[in-house]
């Protein structure tokens, strides 16, 4: 069995996939959020978070709760506990948990190839914005966006060790799009441009991220990325 959060939630099991959505889906990406017992007062605050809550709202979680359960292949794996109910998956069976142990597996690996074809397994995990629609759910979706980055700016890292400059380039000019103050990427991108020989385009990017820096946080360039733009002037003097 396998839980999708990284995307609409879904369970996926023996080859069938399951989306549950709506107040159902609200339930389970709740479960799977805290791994732990959650009240029914818990559950009733996540479902209706903007007050409302009404009369038959006990009645109506537990019919939630039993829509989760025929969503499973194994509906004992939702543990009820007087008014508190529990699902317990195992890492490999979260997608996000799947995801991140790739990650980690990809930055320890010596080989770059193997390295390179964990993180796109890594990447293919995502299908949108994680538990969405689950406003509880924000700081740990936040989360897993940096993941997502992190995971990008280290595939391209991996790619410049392959020798595959014009994809490394690429990806950090996709990553520096979707998160314009990340330092990191746009250090990353100094170093790969350099590295390709683009040495001029390479000190415009930088001119770019402080100039967006300076625009947008009215602060000044990081570390990580004046020792960029440093290690490009040394070379090209």
């Amino acid at each position: 069995m396998l839980f999708h959060v990284l995307g609409p939630i879904e369970v996926h099991a023996a080859g069938v996939h399951r989306a549950v959505g709506g107040k159902p889906g609200t339930v389970l990406a709740t479960l799977l959020l805290h791994r732990a017992w959650v009240s029914l007062d818990q559950l009733a605050d996540v479902v209706w978070p903007h007050g409302g809550t009404p009369p038959s709202a006990v009645a109506n979680l537990r019919t939630y709760v039993w829509q989760v359960r025929r969503a499973l292949p194994e509906p004992g794996r939702v543990e009820r506990r007087g008014d508190a109910y529990r699902l317990l998956p195992a890492p490999h069976e979260v997608d996000a948990d799947c995801a991140a142990r790739a990650g980690v597996e990809a930055a320890r690996a010596a080989d770059a190839a193997w390295a390179l074809s964990r993180l796109d397994e890594a990447l293919q995990w995502w299908r949108g914005r994680a538990y969405p629609g689950l406003a509880a759910a924000s700081a740990a979706a936040d989360q897993l966006d940096e993941l997502r980055l992190d995971l990008r700016e280290l595939r391209a890292a991996r790619l410049l060790e392959l020798g595959r400059g014009a994809e490394a380039v690429a990806e950090l000019r996709r990553v520096t799009g979707d998160a314009p103050l990340r330092e990191e990427a746009w250090a990353g991108l100094v170093r790969a441009l350099a590295l390709t020989g683009r040495r001029t385009d390479s000190l415009l990017a930088y001119r770019r991220a402080a100039d967006l820096l300076t625009l947008e946080l009215n602060v000044p360039p990081g570390p990580e990325l004046r020792a960029a733009r440093a290690a490009v002037l040394t070379a090209v003097s």
